[in-house]
């Protein structure tokens, strides 16, 4: 029986092939160990961006928060600005008004007022005319029935207006004014009418023969108009602290 013989180069060809598998088996399990660590390395990666953007949105939030508590306050603080300056326009308004600063207009009455023609031949010509006592009388009748406002001949009535005579003419105002005389008063038209209707100083006048008449609007008229007052105010004897109690008390 013949025996066989096996080639030489097939045992080396046998161990360069075990060789060149076990190569390829590790040459894989490194190839799989790098993606494993590059996949691994990316979601550490993704992770630190994602919480990184977490922060920064948290912080985004933080910021956005206290830009809204601040504006929310600025808003707050205007509007009560706003409220403060409309109240204190309404205060000096008010102020100006009672001061005969601003021109105003309503309901009331005119009464005029001029010197009696009829003189009797060698009678006192000083009986016959309108004296500034007369004057004086009327407005403090009228303020006492509640007149908001006051004016002769377009000079406005205030606190520091003067009624006085100088030769034949009456200074109000430091302006000479000369009959016929036409008081307007802004007020309830009834209260005043009658206020000057119980006048002892428009009675006397008109029994005297005077040509005096109180005419009243309605209660709703806006006839009777008087204008503002522009001369100006004396303080000289008034300190700083009466000047605020006198703000105070207006």
């Amino acid at each position: 029986m013949r025996q066989s013989h096996i080639p030489k180069w097939i045992p080396t060809v046998s161990i360069m092939c075990l060789l060149l598998g076990l190569f390829l088996s590790w040459e894989f399990q490194v190839q799989a160990a790098i993606r494993e660590a590059t996949a691994d390395h990316r979601v550490e990666t993704m992770v630190s961006l994602v919480t990184n953007l977490e922060s920064e949105n948290a912080a985004l939030e933080t910021q956005l928060a206290s830009v809204r508590q601040e504006t929310d306050t600025i808003i707050m603080n205007s509007s009560s600005s706003e409220t403060q300056l409309a109240t204190q326009q309404h205060q000096l308004t008010q102020l100006q008004i009672r001061a005969g600063l601003t021109a105003l207009e309503g309901p009331g009455v005119t009464i005029t007022l001029d010197d009696n023609k009829n003189i009797l031949i060698g009678d006192d010509p000083n009986r016959y005319v309108i004296h500034y006592e007369n004057l004086l009388f009327i407005i403090n009748d009228l303020r006492n029935a509640g007149a908001e406002a006051i004016s002769i001949n377009g000079q406005r009535i205030v606190v520091s207006s003067e009624i006085r005579c100088v030769g034949n003419v009456i200074l109000i105002n430091t302006t000479r004014l000369a009959p016929p005389f036409e008081i307007s008063a802004i007020g309830n038209p009834t209260t005043l009418a009658e206020a000057i209707e119980y006048s002892s100083t428009y009675q006397q006048l008109q029994l005297s023969g005077f040509p005096v008449s109180c005419k009243a609007t309605d209660i709703h008229s806006t006839n009777i108009k008087v204008p503002a007052y522009t001369g100006s105010f004396s303080t000289k004897a008034l300190s700083h602290e009466q000047s605020l109690d006198l703000e105070e008390g207006a």
